[in-house]
């Protein structure tokens, strides 16, 4: 394993243990909600707003290198079989090639809206209270930008025909 693999390996690992700490503070979040609403008939502020705009994004873009990386993408293998050899690896360097394209357009796309949503200091209403929601923008880019990486790296890998075809 090269290092560019173990580090892509690594990257992939490191961000799907953080897409955990949204699906624990969520699940901890709204059993306190609920426990709060039986035996004091009052919830907690803003939880519906920190679920939606805070944990959703960081459980659902987080782990995404980590499915790239172990190749746990949805795909569509109905004529794989009839592409061999130099087909296959084509269609694979393809598929790396246009994944690549699309995460990093998603990427810059959700980077621009993220810097906008800072410089105007993007915000919902909580009970009277404005709370910051900005921050949550940025997970996107951050984590199309580390997908675009993972398939770079694999991309590069795959180069050598053997990793293609034993894939």
């Amino acid at each position: 394993m090269t290092a560019a693999n173990h580090f892509s390996e690594r990257l992939a690992k490191i961000l799907s243990f953080l897409g955990m700490i949204p699906i624990l503070a969520m699940a901890l979040h709204i059993s306190l909600d609920v426990v709060f609403r039986a035996v004091f008939n009052s919830s907690i502020p803003a939880t519906e707003e920190i679920v939606t705009q805070y944990y959703m994004v960081g459980l659902a873009l987080l782990p995404l290198a980590w499915v790239e990386q172990t190749n746990n993408m949805i795909s569509v293998e109905a004529f794989e079989s009839l592409y061999r050899g130099v087909f296959e690896v084509v269609f694979k360097l393809s598929a790396l090639a246009i994944g690549i394209f699309i995460y990093a357009t998603f990427s810059y796309a959700t980077l621009v809206k993220a810097i906008d949503r800072f410089e105007v200091g993007a915000y919902v209403m909580s009970l009277n209270f404005p709370m910051p929601i900005w921050p949550t923008y940025f997970v996107p880019p951050i984590a199309f930008a580390c997908a675009a990486l993972v398939l770079i790296i694999k991309l590069v890998s795959a180069l050598g025909p053997s990793d293609l075809i034993n894939e």
